[in-house]
């Protein structure tokens, strides 16, 4: 017989945090803050926006764990193991299990109660393994970049430059025994730093050994229709542990980056990374270049794929002209992020240098948008750059999230 489970939403958290059920039971969440916070539900399951007193159920028949988190305080993470793990009424000790099969989000009517199950997608022609094997064989990563990236290694072979890109799970450290069920570019997060001149010809190998299909969009470039990397539309799904292969010359300069575009809880579970094209006539000048990645999906808040306090320093010296790059991957908000101690300015946006850059101290970048900023720090000590949606950036204990520092000294 299938049961019935109760998940409470209060005090900003989900009780219990995991819950362990059979396939076929019914899981209703009931949301009982007293402040007239609205909750909702996102990733493996989507819900309306729920008042106090709401309530949103979903049946899970598929056998494996589901993923959520609120989307309004993203947070706010839990995890449903459906026949994976011994059906349980009691909350048990929180765990980051990762998932184990296929299966996509259910679709949720005003009254209706999702069915979760498996689909047929249309399939991608393998291209076959490549020169060098498969890039699941070997996932490779460059340079450390001084905040947290790498960059992205390549092969030049007939005068294309060409990437690996393995698409798997991963457990994600983002704090300190923090650990979340991530996905991963070749096993980091962000995924390794694409670091390529206007008028290069690229090839991305590409090999997806995720539990669901997916494929990769290039945010931002100009190439053919094909190379767009948008499922159903310019091409088939790239199907679990199959391998599908993009090429196209590179028109567009500056500040981009790449990601899954199979559902926003891809690129929230990590599947983004920086795409840098270095214009013919150079790149914009400055002592220090550094890349921000600003998330917000189920791995929390994170710069990096890091939360604070295990977000990476910047380095920078009194006077130092300091290049940041800001990409605002997502998915859900966004993010008003602000400089201590001194202004900054904007030069660039969505990779365009800016006829008339402007000075500020708070910029927010929504989802999709990339900034260039320019700084040059004239007292010495560790100043704050953070999110400014406080519950993003603190908590009772202190800065949390959305927070780096840029440590200047003499």
């Amino acid at each position: 017989m299938a049961a019935n489970h109760t998940v409470a939403i209060r005090n900003f958290a989900f009780s219990p945090e995991v819950l362990n059920v059979a396939p076929g039971d019914t899981v209703t969440f009931v949301n009982q803050e007293t402040d007239g916070t609205v909750h909702m539900i996102r990733g493996d399951f989507t819900s309306p926006d729920m008042p106090p007193g709401a309530t949103f159920t979903v049946t899970v028949s598929a056998a494996r764990s589901y993923s959520y988190f609120c989307g309004n305080h993203p947070y706010m993470l839990g995890t449903i193991n459906a026949g994976t793990a011994p059906p349980t009424t009691a909350a048990p000790t929180p765990t980051t299990p990762r998932p184990t099969t296929p299966g996509p989000s259910p679709t949720v009517g005003p009254t209706a109660t999702p069915t979760v199950g498996p689909t047929t997608p249309p399939t991608a022609t393998p291209t076959g393994p490549p020169p060098g094997g498969a890039p699941c064989q070997n996932p490779t990563v460059g340079a450390e970049q001084g905040d947290g990236t790498r960059l992205a290694t390549f092969e030049l072979v007939g005068g294309v430059k060409v990437f690996k890109l393995c698409m798997a799970p991963l457990d994600l450290e983002v704090s300190a025994g923090v650990v979340r069920p991530a996905y991963a570019f070749n096993g980091i997060v962000p995924g390794p730093t694409l670091k390529v001149n206007e008028g290069d010809r690229l090839r991305f190998i590409v090999q997806n050994n995720l539990p669901e299909h997916t494929a990769v969009h290039w945010h931002g470039m100009e190439l053919p229709n094909p190379q767009d990397g948008v499922p159903d539309i310019t091409q088939p799904h790239i199907m679990p542990g199959e391998t599908y292969t993009y090429e196209w010359t590179v028109k567009t300069t500056g500040t981009h980056w790449y990601h899954s575009h199979m559902g926003g809880n891809q690129v929230g579970k990590g599947l983004y990374g920086a795409l840098l094209v270095t214009p013919t006539l150079g790149d914009i000048t400055a002592d220090r270049h550094y890349t921000l990645t600003i998330g917000d999906g189920s791995n929390g808040f994170t710069l990096n794929g890091k939360s604070y306090p295990a977000t990476a320093p910047l380095a920078a010296r009194v006077g130092q002209r300091v290049h940041i790059r800001l990409v605002g991957t997502g998915p859900e908000q966004m993010h008003p992020m602000h400089l201590h101690g001194m202004s900054f300015q904007v030069v660039a946006q969505d990779g365009a240098k800016l006829g008339t850059p402007y000075a500020a101290d708070t910029l927010t970048v929504a989802p999709g948008q990339t900034f260039d900023i320019i700084f040059q720090p004239k007292e010495v000590g560790k100043w704050l750059l953070h999110c400014h949606i406080f519950s993003h950036s603190e908590g009772p204990d202190g800065m949390i999230g959305l927070v780096t520092v840029v440590n200047v000294t003499a």
